[in-house]
C-alpha cells in the first residue's frame, strides 16, 4: 500500500516487512515474519545533506554546538543489484557515534518473541479462515493475487488479513528480485556489528507487530484489500519508485507514497505512520538535548510530506539540511 505493489506493507511496516523477507521461505504464519517489522525503509559530518544530483538517497541534517543528527530515508526491501550507497552516507555512518533504527531485527530472543505474538495476534481463532472473511469476488482475487507470486492461496486461510497482506508483498518483492537481506537496515545492522558500533531502536517487534495487528477489523481487510488491488495493478510502479528514491528525488517520491496512502485510508496512515513520526520527531528533539554525533536509518515513508519527521522538527524550531 504504502509503496506500490503491496510496498506499503513493506515500507510502512518496517521490521516486519524485513522479517517478512526471510521468513516466507520458511512455512506458516509465525514463520512468515521472522526478519527485519516494520515496516524500509526505509528512514556525523558537518557537509550538508546531499542533493538528488549526487544520485544517492535523501538525508537530512540537523545540528547544534554539541550534537549532529543525521537521518537517512531507507528502503526495508531491495534488489541486490540495486546500488545506494555514496560517499555522504558511509561518511555520516562512519563517524556516527551511535546508530538508530526502527526495531531490532536479529538474534534468538528476538526471533522467539515474533514467532510467539505471531501465533498470537496474526492467526485467525479455531474455525475461522481468512476466506471465510472475504466476498466471494474478493476470495477470487486474493486467489489469483496469491498464485500470481508463487503462493499457494491454501497456506493463507489461517492467517489474519494483515498478516496475509504482508506475506503476499514480500512474495510479490521477493518475485521481482527484491529481499529483505539486501534492504539498508540490513546492510547497515551488519556493517555497524561489524565495526563495534552502539545501536538503539525507537521501537520493539512486539510495537511494530501491534500497530497492525490492533486495526479495527474493518480497517484491516481494508488493508489487505488495497494490498490485493496494488498487486494485481500497480506492481509496475515498483522499480519506479526504488529509482526515485535511489536518486533522492523526495519531492515526486512524496507524491507517489501520498497518493497511496490516502487509498489504504486514514486509520492505517495515522497507524503505521504520523502516531510513529511524532514519536520519532520527539525522541530526536531528546537526542538534540544531548549531545554526539548520532546516525538514524527508518524507513523513507516516515520522511516525506507535512506530516514527515523533518517536517515536524523544523515545527519544533530545528533548522533541518535536506529535502
Amino acid at each position: 500500500m504504502y509503496r506500490s505493489g503491496g510496498r506499503g506493507a513493506i515500507e510502512g511496516a518496517g521490521a516486519l516487512a524485513a522479517l517478512g523477507g526471510r521468513g516466507r521461505r520458511r512455512h506458516g504464519p509465525a514463520m512468515i515474519v521472522l526478519r527485519a517489522l516494520v515496516l524500509a525503509a526505509v528512514f556525523l559530518v558537518s557537509a550538508c545533506a546531499p542533493k538528488p544530483e549526487t544520485g544517492g538517497p535523501a538525508m537530512w541534517r540537523l545540528a547544534d554546538a554539541d550534537s549532529e543528527i543525521w537521518i537517512l530515508g531507507t528502503v526495508h526491501v531491495l534488489p541486490r543489484s540495486l546500488k545506494w550507497r555514496n560517499a555522504a552516507i558511509d561518511d555520516a555512518f562512519r563517524r556516527a557515534d551511535i546508530v538508530w533504527f526502527e526495531a531490532a531485527t536479529d538474534g534468538e530472543d528476538v526471533t522467539r518473541e515474533i514467532g510467539a505474538l505471531v501465533q498470537r495476534v496474526g492467526v485467525n481463532p479455531p474455525g475461522v479462515t481468512l476466506s471465510s472473511l472475504l466476498a466471494p469476488a474478493e476470495k477470487a482475487r486474493l486467489d489469483s493475487v496469491a498464485r500470481s507470486v508463487g503462493l499457494d492461496p491454501r497456506g493463507l486461510e489461517g492467517a489474519r488479513p494483515w498478516l496475509a497482506a504482508l506475506q503476499l508483498s514480500v512474495a510479490m518483492l521477493a518475485r521481482e528480485g527484491a529481499e529483505a537481506g539486501s534492504g539498508v537496515e540490513s546492510v547497515l545492522e551488519a556493517e555497524a556489528a561489524r565495526l563495534g558500533k552502539k545501536v538503539a531502536y525507537f521501537e520493539t517487534a512486539a510495537e511494530q507487530m501491534h500497530f497492525l495487528a490492533d486495526l479495527p477489523p474493518e480497517v484491516e481487510k481494508r488493508f489487505l484489500l488495497v494490498t490485493l488491488r496494488q498487486i494485481e495493478e500497480d506492481a509496475d510502479k515498483t522499480a519506479v519508485m526504488d529509482d526515485l528514491w535511489a536518486s533522492g528525488r523526495v519531492e515526486e517520491l512524496g507524491r507517489l507514497l501520498a497518493d497511496m496512502m490516502d487509498e489504504a485510508g486514514p486509520e492505517v496512515a495515522d497507524a503505521i505512520i504520523h502516531r510513529r513520526n511524532a514519536a520519532w520527531a520527539a525522541r530526536i528533539d531528546e537526542m538534540m538535548k544531548g549531545e554526539g554525533r548520532v546516525f538514524v536509518a527508518v524507513g523513507t515513508a516516515h520522511l516525506t510530506g507535512p506530516r514527515g519527521v523533518p517536517a515536524l522538527l523544523r515545527a519544533k524550531g530545528y533548522a533541518v539540511e535536506g529535502p
